[in-house]
């Protein structure tokens, strides 16, 4: 008798998780909000809504009031396909779901990192390990804008209630060496990233600001990486490995302001928003594979089913 691969048993299924993310944002106040038309009403700009805050732009830049308030939460459905030649890898998709929540001047930097961590880690809610756990913070472009420190410093007040430390080191690919030598073997659980990784903006000139990335170590892989597997790899390697093992599970955007990229990917021509606000986006589907323990998207409950029938009746694996 065939066997699949694809029966599981799940921690967490995808509506479990969904349900989980919106009830504890509207346990902070924000109104829950439905998923916006996958084809824009009201903007040219792109045939679909490629991420959550898509439909939230003129909400964001003060241009409109949205009837449900200044703190929103929901789950929007996307097509995205501008990395399409990535879509077949273990977290890529064409179409897909982005956990989002939104502050439109009502909180900043402290809350959503308190809340982000609370949310993660806590046993109320995903209660994932915070010894996996590492996030990314602006370095500053040494022209308007500075290292995010102030984000860097919450990040750090949200570790040591857990009874950690989190040094704050450069990034991976650029000064392992450096780093390992000023930590002496101590994990830098904080990252400074260019804008490259850690400036959010528009193809055009629009809403952009840092961004604090969050990652999630994947079980099957040790604590101390850092010491353990980086120094044998080449920078290269190096590179690769963190891809394969680090995986980003979300993103908070501090929008305060309307701006351009240049050519390294850094802010230019920038002005204030209206507001300071939040913009958090998490991909439903990478998030589902990271807190089970899974290696691909694909093992997930909302492929899983289907895979394992195609495999039943074709009698092959997948």
């Amino acid at each position: 008798m065939f066997q699949s691969k694809f029966f599981i048993v799940y921690m967490v299924t995808a509506n479990q998780l969904r349900k989980l993310y919106l009830d504890f944002h509207k346990s902070k106040g924000h109104s829950i909000i439905p998923s916006s038309p996958l084809v824009p009403k009201e903007d040219p700009t792109v045939l679909f809504n490629t991420a959550g805050m898509q439909p939230i732009i003129p909400y964001l830049t003060g241009l409109a009031t949205h009837p449900a308030g200044n703190m929103l939460a929901n789950s929007q459905k996307c097509i995205r396909t501008d990395d399409i030649l990535e879509v077949g890898d273990n977290r890529h998709l064409t179409f897909f779901e982005m956990l989002g929540n939104w502050s439109i001047g009502a909180y900043f930097k402290k809350e959503i990192i308190e809340w982000s961590m609370e949310f993660l880690t806590s046993k109320d809610w995903l209660g994932l390990d915070s010894n996996r756990l590492f996030v990314t913070v602006y370095q500053g472009n040494g022209r308007d804008v500075d290292v995010d420190s102030e984000a860097a410093a919450y990040w750090q007040s949200e570790y040591t209630k857990l009874g950690m430390e989190a040094l704050v080191g450069p990034d991976y690919s650029q000064s392992l060496e450096d780093t390992l030598k000023t930590n002496q073997n101590r994990v830098s659980r904080i990252r400074t990233m260019s804008g490259k990784d850690n400036w959010w903006g528009l193809p055009y000139k629009g809403p952009c600001g840092p961004c604090s990335e969050m990652y999630y170590l994947l079980p099957d892989q040790p604590i101390d990486f850092e010491t353990s597997i980086l120094p044998k790899l080449s920078v290269q390697e190096r590179v690769q490995w963190i891809d394969d093992n680090i995986i980003e599970i979300g993103n908070n955007v501090f929008m305060q302001y309307i701006g351009e990229k240049d050519g390294d990917k850094e802010p230019v021509n920038l002005s204030d928003m209206p507001s300071k606000n939040i913009d958090t986006g998490l991909g439903f589907e990478r998030f589902l594979t990271v807190i089970n323990g899974y290696k691909t998207v694909y093992e997930t409950d909302l492929f899983a089913t289907t895979l394992a029938t195609v495999e039943k009746y074709s009698k092959s694996s997948l």
